[in-house]
């Protein structure tokens, strides 16, 4: 993904919220509810006070090319995974995003996986054409949920917070 406020502010607010989830998730004895309750009220404290944080939204512009079928990826290492589906005649596509301060952000896709190449960063997981997004780390073939962080085209976080209040 970018470098950018919006995405690290997402991130942040990512982990907090997973972390909120898992306490409640630890299953401790009854002796340990009041203290699990404190511990609750805090954290979701804590991501209140970092929602209300969000930084205001990128400024950069951006070129979104429309997908090329059988395109060939700028990025080596999507160039290699391109190589390897020629040999093994399997059907892909190419994404590209370009932006104003000459970042590029390039989408490999075949069916329903996708490799992405943004920040210096490279991401595998579903892809939902409907939306096209990256849901890094899911298979959903193999059974993998994923890291719970989606991408855009853009190499942009996914992110709606979870919290109830």
């Amino acid at each position: 993904m970018l470098k950018t406020a919006m995405n690290d502010w997402a991130l942040k607010a990512i982990q907090l919220e997973t972390a909120l989830m898992a306490l409640d998730e630890v299953g401790l004895p009854a002796n340990m509810k009041g203290l699990q309750d404190k511990a609750e009220q805090a954290m979701r404290d804590l991501v209140r006070g970092w929602l209300a944080q969000k930084p205001k939204a990128d400024e950069r512009k951006w070129k979104v090319e429309p997908a090329k079928e059988g395109g060939t990826p700028q990025d080596e290492e999507l160039a290699e995974v391109v190589s390897e589906m020629k040999e093994d005649g399997v059907e892909w596509s190419v994404y590209r995003a370009t932006s104003d301060k000459g970042e590029t952000v390039e989408t490999l896709v075949s069916g329903d996986r996708a490799w992405m190449a943004a920040g210096g960063e490279y991401y595998v997981g579903q892809w939902d054409e409907e939306t096209q997004q990256l849901d890094v780390g899911r298979d959903d073939e193999e059974g993998e949920l994923g890291t719970g962080l989606i991408l855009t085209l853009k190499g942009e976080l996914v992110y709606e917070s979870q919290l109830e209040d």
